[in-house]
């Protein structure tokens, strides 16, 4: 939960213009590189930016973007202590060389968004590993960076994206929280309608945020609006990009499985399996769990199913709540075979897992609650 509220402070705006995309060679080596590091072809992507940091030895592009792909090499960063603390290195120099640019220029965007950027991650990182004092002092300083960003957003396409962010989170996350409202004072106001407006500009015009808008605009569409159907031309579009990325492997085979079509989320579970991460494996046992009990009817598979999902382990941004949907049907089953005491258990856990609004709808559809 934390995390996703520190991400709607800082947004993690991968955005790179101004004066380093006036070096073709530079802009080469950025876009290849992304496009290396959303397939999951890590080395590739590792080269290209190793050349950028030789090439722009103190510019923050480079470290940042040598930090973007630990993040998603060793996902997620908290069973990797060693990467974690290179990782953690790696944004301390971006954000002193983006300080450095700043202190230069205060009407540097590029500066600003770096600053922003590099302790939006420190801000994530420290969430996951249940810091949270660092985390927010963090997310409190970059913020006073993004404000630039949010006054900018009609002028420049790549602002689209973290503006579409924080438009939307600002309101819906306190929205789902009430506990986190005493700590928004600090935070410029949002709007739900114009961060889903912002989103939506941010998949057709920007550049280097386009996989981030298709991504989040799925994200908010499927979890916090609770209409996956929406999100799916958003997810395909991303998996037709980037088929071998996990995490988009992993949105389309859940929004697939949200929607009722089994069948072609079997194909992306069957990836899930081999990825080899027990994170998206455990996933994909639910899927296929659901699969059994909506669609085949065949209450014991399911049963079975879920309860090896839960074997697995669960990280907070992407598949904490896709546990959560086992110990539902883990609930509905236990009912519908008219134990009770089992039904009552799985209810306990089950609130754990539960944040979005259709897990909640269901949630308090079969218990009452």
């Amino acid at each position: 939960m934390a995390r996703i509220w520190i991400l709607l402070l800082v947004l993690l705006p991968h955005t790179f213009f101004g004066q380093l995309l006036q070096d073709i060679q530079a802009k080469n080596a950025i876009t290849t590189g992304l496009h290396h590091l959303y397939s999951y072809e890590f080395k590739e992507a590792g080269q290209q930016f190793s050349a950028l940091r030789s090439r722009y030895p103190k510019h923050p592009a480079g470290y940042l973007l040598a930090a973007m792909q630990m993040e998603q090499q060793y996902f997620p960063l908290k069973d990797h202590a060693t990467i974690g603390h290179q990782y953690v290195q790696l944004l301390e120099k971006a954000f002193a060389l983006s300080m450095h640019l700043y202190s230069k220029n205060e009407q540097d965007l590029e500066a600003a968004f770096f600053c922003t950027a590099s302790l939006g991650f420190l801000a994530g990182f420290e969430a996951d590993n249940q810091n949270f004092f660092k985390a927010v002092n963090y997310a409190k300083k970059a913020y006073s960076f993004m404000k630039i960003g949010l006054k900018n957003t009609e002028n420049q396409p790549e602002f689209y994206y973290a503006s579409g962010v924080y438009k939307y989170y600002r309101i819906s996350y306190p929205e789902i929280h009430p506990i986190i409202k005493p700590l928004m004072w600090f935070f410029e106001d949002g709007n739900k309608k114009q961060g889903l407006s912002y989103l939506e500009s941010g998949t057709k015009k920007a550049v280097f945020v386009k996989n981030e808008s298709l991504f989040y605009l799925g994200y908010i569409y499927n979890k916090y609006e609770g209409t996956p159907a929406k999100a799916l031309p958003f997810s395909l579009e991303l998996i037709k990009a980037h088929p071998n990325n996990h995490l988009y492997v992993l949105q389309r085979a859940e929004l697939l499985s949200l929607t009722g079509n089994y069948e072609g989320a079997e194909v992306y579970c069957e990836q899930l399996e081999k990825s080899k991460s027990p994170y998206f494996m455990g996933s994909a046992m639910t899927f296929r769990a659901m699969r059994e009990e909506f669609e085949n009817r065949n209450l014991n598979a399911a049963e079975s199913l879920y309860l090896k999902s839960l074997s697995y382990p669960w990280e907070e941004r992407f598949t904490k709540d896709i546990r959560g949907l086992s110990y539902l049907g883990l609930i509905r089953i236990a009912q519908k075979n008219g134990d009770t005491a089992k039904a009552r258990k799985y209810t306990q856990v089950a609130k754990e897992y539960l944040e979005y609004k259709n897990s909640l709808i269901e949630f308090s559809r079969i218990t009452g609650q």
